[in-house]
């Protein structure tokens, strides 16, 4: 399994990202419980692959690429466990990370409520009510009978008492995928142009999605030019 590094800048200016020729490196962690969808929303962002056999998880890192407007960015996007195995490496991760994605399945009230547990975490431990933090309601692509949490009642909850951002996505059929990213920086007041080219990446899927085999040492690695 990756592991994950420790960021060397934990707080991105504007100003940093700005400057022509420079290189912006920003810190996301994927967070939800076991089984919701955290590796296929990566996979489907970074590679544009939905993996439908579950793996679980332990803590793998993936790295992207992009120019834009002449300044290097490099997005480490870590996919967490989803189980409560490891808590020495959640609270690491919550420590060294820029932003947070927290992902729950519709059709699961449980992993809601592992949602809610974990946003309470990362506030407590970074002291900060402002972390950029955005919810995800995935596997939106289900039966509207098999849905148990409705939109109205997580985006209010998110987006009205909790002052998050909130993304409805479909992992399984590619849906708002690209749209989480741009939440999770605007969240950041993260100033970014991801246009349509993010949906055109040439990449190669990284081996430890289609085997078994030891994983490389090196974070997972992915470029491309974003206009």
């Amino acid at each position: 399994m990756l592991t994950s590094t420790r960021s060397t800048s934990l707080h991105l200016s504007q100003k940093s990202i700005s400057e022509k020729g420079g290189t912006a490196r920003f810190r996301i962690v994927v967070m939800g419980a076991a089984a919701v969808g955290k590796s296929a929303i990566i996979s489907q962002f970074l590679y544009e692959r939905f993996v439908s056999e579950y793996k679980e998880t332990i803590e793998e890192l993936h790295r992207g690429e992009y120019n834009v407007k002449g300044t290097q960015l490099v997005l480490d996007i870590l996919d967490t466990a989803g189980a409560h195995s490891f808590p020495a490496m959640r609270k690491l991760a919550i420590a060294t990370s820029n932003a947070f994605i927290l992902v729950y399945s519709v059709n699961d009230d449980t992993s809601f409520d592992e949602v809610k547990a974990m946003r309470e975490q990362i506030i407590a431990e970074r002291d900060d009510e402002n972390v950029p933090i955005v919810i995800v309601a995935n596997k939106t692509d289900i039966l509207e009978e098999k849905r148990i949490i409705s939109r109205e009642t997580a985006e209010t909850l998110v987006s009205v008492e909790w002052g998050n951002g909130y993304i409805e996505a479909s992992a399984k059929e590619n849906i708002n995928i690209v749209g989480i990213f741009k939440e999770i920086l605007r969240q950041s007041k993260f100033q970014y142009s991801l246009s349509p080219a993010v949906e055109r990446r040439r990449i190669s899927m990284p081996a430890i999605l289609f085997s078994k085999k030891k994983a490389p040492t090196q974070p997972k690695r992915h470029s491309c030019s974003l206009n």
